[in-house]
């Protein structure tokens, strides 16, 4: 419940390069310098970012999903994305497999959002711009257009040029 970050050198100095949920509610969030998180939180527990063992251990928790599906690729730093065409049925279906994974990463202690969609691009949407931890969205095959509707435009997985230009145009 404490207010915590993680940080990390970049250009600008010592910046947040993520925080936890008590430390967003108190207005703090990746791209902050330190210094005025730290600030603005004086009791701010923090501790310096390990990208490396972070990578790693992403890369063995796309070793383990394959226990749901043959075919895991590793989303960015943050993200697997598995193929589970042809795997669904041997859970009971998209929603009990999405279901069962969800299960299998609270009870390892990962914070997760999971989404399931006909397209690689609208399970990605969802993952990152979808509701909270823990969520589970399944999208029908076809259904992409209503589930991803109402995301913002970030969500398209933009350049941050093309991004900063929509938001100029008021397009969000």
């Amino acid at each position: 419940t404490r207010p915590f970050v993680l940080h990390e050198t970049s250009a600008h100095g010592l910046t947040v390069a993520a925080a936890s949920a008590a430390a967003k509610a108190a207005g703090i969030g990746p791209g902050m310098r330190f210094s005025d998180a730290r600030a603005s939180v004086p009791h701010l527990a923090a501790e310096e970012i390990d990208r490396e063992e972070d990578a790693r251990a992403l890369r063995l928790l796309a070793r383990w999903a394959t226990c749901f599906s043959p075919l895991v690729a590793l989303d960015g730093e943050d993200g697997l994305l598995l193929e589970t065409t042809g795997c669904d049925h041997l859970f009971g279906g998209e929603q009990a497999m999405a279901g069962a994974l969800s299960e299998r990463l609270a009870r390892a202690g990962y914070l997760h959002r999971i989404a399931m969609a006909g397209t690689p691009g609208a399970a990605h949407a969802l993952a990152h711009f979808g509701a909270g931890q823990g969520v589970v969205d399944v999208v029908p095959e076809g259904g992409e257009r209503d589930g991803i509707g109402d995301l913002p435009t970030q969500a398209l997985r933009l350049s941050p040029e093309a991004a900063t230009l929509l938001r100029r145009f008021g397009l969000t």
